[in-house]
This record gives structure tokens, C-alpha cells and sequence, in this order.
């Protein structure tokens, strides 16, 4: 049959359309694939070659057979295969489960010129290692994506040489295989034993720096400088690695600082502590003891067993309880809700009671809060102080009875003219208020109660005048007569401290004498005797 030049196009153009859908098909693969024609390659005898049939190893050359020797013990040669070659080609595992792919080339991530062939047909999958003797024919997009990756390569190479990290890799024998620059440096400047090369060297700063890793993948370690009097310290991180391990060491020299400077500042607080006369115990956050002083022992009679085991806030109050350091609860069924209200008061900071204990002695609790949820609580022992108080109250109360039981009007005022105390007498005559006696009161308002129920007199300035004079004062008294008629007598006493005494005597009242000009009788003679 003879075909038109139409019918010769129609077939043209169907065969340009299915190459078309072939190359479409194929993009869709994402994986950094070569297809066949852009490969002129001759295959040779020494290629390995292995033919796998529904995942078993069929046949085989020898070099591929070498290549898996050491993994075929113990896992099949399907996986061995895919554990050999999954490093520079990663995208092998993917092309062998696509049964859609017939012939696919991957190029090796580290080198171009080797290429891993893997070929389909209906029964068996055939995978070969290539290695190209001459220059692929490659798309400017190939060629880019290739002058991409040694640069990429390039740059990562660069910033492992010179990162500011101990950067160095060791066999599995442990030898150094790899270095970056930082790390020697730091073998030249390190004490170490004297060698005669440098790969001795720096296998000598790698055995120091391993030598107590103990398998840890995180550890710190220390090694003497030649140019530096304390030793230098490293934070070491372990990568392990297919056949070697990577190491990888930071400065450390900060942080051991930051915590050398922290123990000193601690050790100096618990010495200011240990000579402190008040007994204070923190807690932390958890509620546990964290520290205290010997001050805290010999106030609360608490065994220095006891506090070292870092009790609870409840067992350290339970305790204090049994050794009646803590004031009874007259409810004990609430003493668990005390211990709560106490220990709230004390994180909020409004804690603050006197525990009197029933041996006499007493003693002042105050909760303090700390930051990140610690608190304190601090003993000071009072019992001197409150006697005090008690026998400065008990003297008060005294004199102001005495005071009470005289049958004079006394009032005393401070150099500032204030009104300090006064007794029942001076209230009953000058008619105060029993609730005034508490309120403060100043001269110039008693005054002029004083002079309201007085016949006036001049005699008031004077006593003004006595009282806030500054200089030398000595024992003033003068009278007046009061609107009933009485005759008061006024005395004003100088005592310590520049305050004036004030007394108040309610004179006698005087009789008419008469005086006759010429008295010669006998009579008036023995009156006059």
C-alpha cells in the first residue's frame, strides 16, 4: 500500500507527540536523573553488574560481588546492595520501588563522572556502576546545577576549616583523619607531650580531649595552655559517624567562670550568715530547706542531721512543734491550715509574729519571699528585748500609781511645752475628761484651762516663762485664787531631761488677823506671846 505525503506527516507527528509525553512522564521524577541518550558510554568487562529478580540476586560480577562481601552475612544482597550504594546515590531507593521507570543514570552526589545505571524490564532489574572516561554532554542546566554544588561544597569546606569551634574527625581506631584550623591552633598552644610532627601532635590533643568521654555524648572537659595559668575548658559534643566520629568543642571557660564566681558568692554569703545572731532558713521553690545557718540551730535546738536531709516546710514546722519551739494551737485540728497560712504569708512577704514559747523565751518569726518562688524565714531571739519592755511597762504603770496616790495636782511637760503625764488629782481639779488623758495635749491649751477657772494674774506668764526658759532653772512657786475662792498654790520643778514638774496644792484657807495699834493689856500681851 502506498502512503500519501499526508499520511507520512499524521505519522510523523504522532511519533514527535509520544516522545513528547515520554519527556513529560519523565519530569515528573524528582530525582537528579540522566536520561540514556545524553550518555555516550561504552560499557566495559569490570563494571559491577548485579540482576536482582523480584528482589533476589540472580547473578552478578565479580567486582560486584566484592563490593557487598562484607554485608551479605548477616542481610540479604538486595539490602546489601542499597546499603552500598544509598550514600552517593540517595536517590537509588526510590527509582527501585518506581516500576514505571525502565532505564534511569544517577549521578554520584561527590563525584560527576560516576554513574549508577539501573535498567527494568518485565522480570528482572539490572544496576551497574559506571565511571565516565569522557566529558558528559550536558544542558546548561545540568552544567549550573553541578557549578552550584562545588560551590555550595566549597563554602561548607571553608566554614568548617574556619569555624571558631574545635572541629576535628577520628577513625574508629580513633586516629585523627581531619582537622579544622581552630583546632590547631588550640594544639599548638596545649601542653602536651613533645612530638615530632604535627599529625603527632594534634593525635596527642585528640587523646587528652577523649580520654574520659567514658561514651558520652555530651561531656566538659579541661586541658592545661601554655599561655594560660588556669586550665582551659571545653564543652565536647560526639556525632558518630559510619566508619569515624566528629567532635566538636566549645569555649567553656565563661560558663566556669559564671560558676566559680557563683560557688565564691555563695561560700562568702553562707560565712556572713554563719555570723549572723539570727537563724534564718530558705527555702526554694519546692518548699525544701535549702540553706540555713548554725544561728537557726542554737535558737530552735533543730538536729544539724535533721536540716542536712533538706526537709519540707511541714516536717521543719512539724518539728519545731515537738520541741515546743512554736506556740501551742489552742485548735489542733486547724494546726495543718496554720502551717499553710503561714507558709503564704511568708512568699507574700506579711509574716510577722512573736512566738512566745513556754520555756519564757521569745522569739520573732518574719516570713520574707525570695525571687523565683523561694522564701526565708528569719529567728531573732526577743526574749531579752520583751523583759525589757515588760519591766519598762511595770516602772511606768508604778510611777503612775504613785503618782495616782498622791493628793497634789502634778502635770509634766517636755522642754517643747508638751503635757507627758499627769495624775487623778490634777483631772479632779482642773475637771479633764478621763478620755482626754490619752489624746496630746500642749501647755498653751492647759493654760488656758488654768486661767479660766483662776482669778486672772500675772502670775501665769511667770510660770510660762519657767517652764520653756532653756538656761538654768531652779524651784518656782507663787499662788492664786481660784473663781470658788480657794487659794491655789503653784510650784514649778526643774527634773532630767529639760521637762518641768507642775504641782498643784490647794491652800488652807486664811483667817482675818487684827491688828489693834496699842495693845498694853495683859490680854494681847499673851496673845502676842
Amino acid at each position: 500500500m502506498s502512503m500519501t505525503l499526508f499520511d507520512l506527516a499524521v505519522i510523523g507527528f504522532a511519533a514527535l507527540l509520544g516522545a513528547s509525553l515520554i519527556v513529560v512522564m519523565r519530569g515528573k521524577a524528582q530525582w537528579r536523573a540522566v536520561a540514556a541518550p545524553e550518555i555516550v558510554q561504552t560499557k566495559k568487562a569490570q563494571e559491577p553488574v548485579f540482576l536482582f529478580r523480584g528482589g533476589v540476586l540472580i547473578d552478578a560480577t565479580a567486582d560486584a560481588l566484592a563490593l557487598i562481601a562484607h554485608q551479605t552475612a548477616h542481610k540479604s544482597e538486595y539490602d546489601a546492595v542499597l546499603d552500598a550504594f544509598r550514600g552517593p546515590f540517595p536517590e537509588l531507593g526510590s527509582v527501585l520501588q518506581d516500576e514505571t521507570i525502565g532505564l534511569t543514570r544517577l549521578i554520584c552526589q561527590n563525584d560527576p563522572t560516576l554513574l549508577l545505571e539501573v535498567e527494568r524490564n518485565a522480570h528482572c532489574v539490572r544496576i551497574t556502576a559506571v565511571c565516565r572516561n569522557e566529558t558528559p554532554l550536558e544542558d546548561p542546566l545540568s552544567a549550573l546545577s553541578r557549578d552550584l554544588y562545588f560551590a555550595q561544597n566549597d563554602l561548607l569546606r571553608d566554614v568548617a576549616h574556619h569555624a571558631p569551634q574545635l572541629i576535628w574527625q577520628t577513625d574508629l581506631a580513633g586516629n585523627v583523619t581531619w582537622s579544622n584550623q581552630t583546632f590547631m591552633s588550640f594544639a599548638e598552644r596545649s601542653k602536651r607531650p613533645v612530638t615530632t610532627s604535627d599529625a603527632t601532635s594534634l593525635q596527642s590533643l585528640a587523646i587528652v580531649l577523649q580520654q574520659t568521654a567514658d561514651d558520652k555524648q555530651n561531656y566538659r572537659k579541661s586541658i592545661d595552655m601554655t599561655d594560660e595559668d588556669d586550665p582551659h575548658w571545653l564543652d565536647i559534643t560526639v556525632v558518630n559517624r559510619d566508619g569515624g566520629t566528629l567532635h566538636f568543642a566549645s569555649d567553656a571557660n565563661a560558663i566556669m567562670r559564671a560558676d566559680r564566681a557563683r560557688r565564691n558568692f555563695v561560700q562568702t554569703l553562707g560565712k556572713t550568715f554563719a555570723q549572723l545572731s539570727t537563724g534564718l532558713a530558705i527555702f526554694d521553690r519546692n518548699r525544701q530547706l535549702a540553706m540555713f545557718n548554725p544561728a537557726l540551730l542554737d535558737m530552735t535546738k533543730l538536729p544539724v542531721e535533721f536540716l542536712s536531709t533538706q526537709p519540707s516546710i511541714d516536717t521543719v514546722l512539724d518539728r519545731l512543734r515537738e520541741l515546743r519551739m512554736m506556740p501551742e494551737p489552742r485548735d489542733y485540728v486547724s494546726w495543718r491550715d496554720q502551717f499553710a497560712a503561714v507558709e503564704d504569708a511568708a512568699k507574700n512577704g506579711t509574716y510577722s509574729a512573736n512566738w512566745s514559747l513556754p520555756d519564757g523565751q521569745t522569739l520573732r518569726v518574719i516570713g520574707k519571699p525570695h525571687p523565683d518562688g523561694a522564701f526565708a524565714f528569719l529567728f531573732e531571739d526577743i526574749t531579752a528585748e520583751v523583759s525589757l519592755t515588760r519591766r519598762f511597762r511595770t516602772d511606768i504603770e508604778t510611777g503612775q500609781a504613785v503618782l495616782d496616790a498622791l493628793p497634789d495636782g502634778i502635770a509634766v511637760f517636755s522642754r517643747a511645752g508638751t503635757l507627758m503625764m499627769s495624775n487623778h488629782a490634777y483631772a479632779r481639779l482642773w475637771e479633764t475628761k478621763s478620755e482626754l488623758m490619752l489624746e496630746h495635749r500642749e501647755l498653751a491649751s492647759e493654760m488656758a484651762v488654768w486661767q479660766s477657772r483662776a482669778v486672772p494674774s500675772a502670775m501665769w506668764d511667770e510660770m510660762i516663762d519657767v517652764i520653756q526658759r532653756l538656761e538654768a532653772r531652779k524651784v518656782w512657786s507663787d499662788d492664786v485664787m481660784l473663781e470658788d475662792g480657794r487659794h491655789l498654790r503653784c510650784h514649778a520643778h526643774p527634773i532630767s531631761g529639760g521637762m518641768t514638774m507642775v504641782r498643784f496644792t490647794i491652800a488652807p484657807s486664811m483667817r482675818p488677823t487684827i491688828r489693834k495699834l496699842a495693845a498694853t493689856g495683859p490680854v494681847f500681851q499673851v496673845g502676842k506671846g
